[in-house]
């Protein structure tokens, strides 16, 4: 499957919002603050039209539900 838009993926750009907001407070280890980090930096940059792969989304909602 191919990368969607957090749009497309999410019922609202609140949603996903709120998962980054999740996965960035639970994120431990170098691997998981960096994988965040990269998200929140192409949210800021493309907004609602940020491209998540499913393996992305999958890792973003597992670290945001620790």
């Amino acid at each position: 499957m191919t990368a969607q838009s957090i749009r497309d993926i999410y019922d609202s750009v609140e949603e996903f919002a709120s998962i980054l907001v999740a996965a960035e407070m639970h994120a431990s280890g170098a691997w998981e603050l960096e994988f965040v980090e990269n998200i929140r930096a192409s949210f800021k940059r493309y907004g609602a039209h940020t491209n998540l792969s499913p393996l992305q989304q999958q890792h973003l909602e597992r670290i945001a539900k620790h």
